[in-house]
Order: structure tokens, then C-alpha cells, then sequence
């Protein structure tokens, strides 16, 4: 188990990717399927619309009413919670390394919102996160405050507790961030960058090393002997070589797997704004889930990665193809069969009020890139037309298409 207090390395969403990823957003190979006509042939706005607005987690009928016992706050929510934790840990035994970190979501509404101004997302709902080192999500826990029902004496350690049961006493190390340290170690005095004082209890290690800033670090499972070499930075684009006790290089190492999480989140994030919370836990959830997916299958051992620099969006983009596959819900546009428009048969094609269709737009209007919408249409074709010119001029025209 390896601690600190240092708020140095990369923050949410802010880290360099790994070699793996290394291609922006502008180099995805987007296929048929995707980008807005890809979108807009597989299915319309308007029934995307009521697919969302109608979307439901859990059954409002098991809801237990605020005030009274068994409430739960996260209930629209809980189904997809339990699901995913338990699959995230079925699917992926844990590494020896494990990071425990707080991650953060969008969102401006009065559900729990935190205010963080050190963090690139600065206000938003809190998410603690158990992480490998590559940033594959274990499991998670959704920020309540004084409605948790974690147990311990502070917050750093229910959630500890709680994220880390699991794997107790199975020899796994973990890294998180904590307060408390070594008096007589807080301010000690440095003569250059490198140096270190170090504090031992029988395995406890307590370091003190000084980098850019002083680094504080607790370590039940690094030597206090052996310090390796580093390079860093100096003014003027050079590097400089110093020394680095092994408890800082393990925590440096491994520490941060929840930020890695985080920017592969960023890449690719999924989902829209809205008034309702529990669908801003409902997006983490799935982005959480892609990029362990992701992760996963570039693991998996006899994969052939179809590209050189495949990124998490060209694996979206995949997954997105493969799951829409053939299936279209946009219904082909309605134009007269050939042979059912004739001159002798126009004459019974009226011109009447579609009370059995919603009002669309006028197809010969649309034709000519112009916009109406109407309520009128054909009672033959049952295409909206507006009355007068648009019905003639498209009936003349199916005419000569038929000839």
C-alpha cells in the first residue's frame, strides 16, 4: 500500500496517451455507417427523440419515497450500477497495482454537484474509481456526502474500505492520495533537487524527496534503499539527471490509472445534455464500459489490430457499425410505383387534409430545396404536397417519369 500527498503528474483528462492511441480525433476512419449520414439513413431525429424520452434504468413502480427507509437516491440508476461493477470485476482479474482516485462528471445542475477548481472538470458530480495502471475501471462508487452508507471514521477511508474489499489479503498494492504524514519529514531541508530524508517503522517508509515541488510519500511495500536514476526537465530544453527512491518511482508508476480512465473518457464521451441527473451517471457508465471494452480486447491475447495507431474512437466507430449492421428504421421516401400515375388515372388523385399522418414537410417543396410543412398531401400517394402548384407540378413530373 503506497500513499501521498502530492497533487504532481497528470490530471483528469489531461495525460499524454499511450503509444496505442496516439492518433487525434481528425485520423478516424469513419466507415458508411457513420458521421451524420450514417445517422441519419439508420434512424430519424424524431424517433431517436422519443427512444430517449422514454428511457428508463429501473421500474418507478419499486420506488421507495424519500424520508421513508430502504430511499434510494441512485434507484433510476441502480440496476445499470450493479451490473456493471460486478461485470467490470467478473471479466478482468486485478492487477498487483491498483489506483484509488476521485474522477468527475460534467454536469452544472443541484443533484450533489461538487465544486473542485484544481481538476480540468471543476464542477461536476464526484465519482470515486479503482483503476488499473493502463486505466481499466474495476469498480466505482458514486459520491452521495452525508447519504453514503459507506462506514468509517473519514471519507478517505470509507471509500478505501469499501473499493478495496475485494482484495484483502490477496497481495495486491494500492496507490491513493491521503492526508497525514511524518511531522519532522513536512519541511525538511532540501540542497538540491534529488535529495531525500526518509523515516522507517518496521515496514511504514515515510520519503521526502524533492522534485519540482516536495513530494510526500507513505509506502508499506517499497525498500527505503536503492534509489535509480530519473531525468527531468530543466529551463532551455535540456535534462538533468537525479536520483529517485524506489517509493516514488512504484507510486509514479502505477498511481495513475483513474486519470488515464479519465482521458480516454474524453476522447470519445457519449451522451447529451439534459434535465435529467441520472443520465449524466448513466453516460460515465457507458463511457467507463467502452473503454474497458477497449482495453480489454487489445489485451486479449491472438487479436490482430485491424491499423497501425487504432484509437478508442476507431473502436466506437467499429462497435458502432457492427451493432447497427444492416438495420435501417427510416422508412424509404414515397414516391408513385411505375405504371400508377397515367394520364387517363391522375384524375383520381384529390388533393385532401392527412388527418391520419402528422404534418411533414412538402415533398416537392423539398425537392426544389425549399421548406413547408403541411398538413395536405395526396390521397393516392400519400406524399404531403401543398396544395395547388406542388400537386400538380408532382403529379406532371411522375407522369413523365412513367412514359
Amino acid at each position: 500500500m503506497e500513499s501521498s500527498d502530492d497533487d504532481s503528474g497528470p490530471s483528469n483528462g489531461n495525460q499524454n496517451s499511450d503509444e496505442n492511441d496516439s492518433s487525434s480525433d481528425s485520423d478516424i476512419n469513419v466507415g458508411e455507417n457513420s458521421g451524420i449520414p450514417g445517422f441519419k439513413d439508420t434512424m430519424p431525429r424524431y424517433r431517436f427523440q422519443k427512444l430517449t424520452q422514454f428511457l428508463h434504468m429501473s421500474n418507478d413502480e419499486d420506488h421507495v419515497p424519500t424520508g421513508t427507509s430502504g430511499h434510494d437516491r441512485l434507484f433510476k440508476i441502480r440496476p445499470l450500477i450493479d451490473l456493471t461493477r460486478k461485470n467490470f470485476q467478473r471479466y478482468n482479474r486485478p492487477g498487483k497495482c491498483q489506483s484509488i482516485d476521485e474522477g468527475m462528471i460534467r454536469y452544472k445542475g443541484n443533484f450533489f454537484a461538487m465544486y473542485t477548481p484544481c481538476k480540468p472538470i471543476k464542477r461536476g458530480l464526484k465519482v470515486w474509481m479503482r483503476c488499473e495502471p493502463n486505466g481499466y475501471t474495476h469498480d466505482y462508487r458514486i459520491y452521495l456526502g452525508k447519504h453514503d452508507d459507506m462506514k468509517g471514521q473519514t471519507l478517505g477511508e470509507r471509500v478505501f474500505k469499501h473499493l478495496c474489499k475485494p482484495l484483502k489479503w490477496k497481495g495486491h498494492h494500492v496507490f491513493f492520495d491521503r492526508r497525514g504524514f511524518p511531522a519532522d519529514l513536512k519541511n525538511p531541508s532540501f540542497t538540491g533537487r534529488g535529495d531525500a530524508e526518509q523515516k522507517r517503522h518496521e515496514n511504514l517508509v515515510a520519503t521526502a524527496w524533492k522534485d519540482a515541488k516536495p513530494v510526500h510519500i507513505v509506502s508499506t511495500t517499497s525498500d527505503p534503499l536503492g534509489d535509480g536514476p530519473t531525468y527531468r526537465r530543466v529551463p532551455g530544453g535540456g535534462h538533468v539527471l537525479i536520483q529517485r527512491p524506489p517509493a516514488v518511482a512504484h507510486y509514479q508508476e502505477n498511481y495513475y490509472g483513474v486519470d488515464r480512465a479519465m482521458q480516454y473518457r474524453a476522447k470519445c464521451p457519449v451522451g447529451r445534455q439534459s434535465r435529467k441527473y441520472w443520465k449524466y451517471f448513466m453516460n460515465f457508465i457507458l463511457e467507463v464500459s467502452i473503454v474497458n471494452a477497449f482495453l480489454l480486447w487489445k489485451t486479449t491475447s491472438g487479436v490482430v489490430i485491424p491499423r497501425k495507431h487504432y484509437s478508442l474512437c476507431d473502436f466506437c466507430v467499429d462497435v458502432a457499425e457492427l451493432l447497427i449492421g444492416d438495420y435501417r428504421s427510416k422508412k424509404k421516401e414515397r414516391y408513385p410505383l411505375a405504371g400508377t400515375v397515367t394520364a387517363a388515372g391522375v384524375a383520381s388523385h384529390h388533393s385532401v387534409k392527412l388527418t391520419d399522418m402528422p404534418r411533414r414537410q412538402c415533398k416537392w417543396c423539398s425537392k426544389q430545396g425549399r421548406r413547408r410543412d403541411v398538413t395536405y398531401g395526396c390521397d393516392k400517394c400519400l406524399v404531403h404536397l401543398c396544395q395547388g402548384a406542388c400537386f400538380q407540378a408532382y403529379h406532371q413530373n411522375a407522369l413523365l417519369n412513367t412514359s
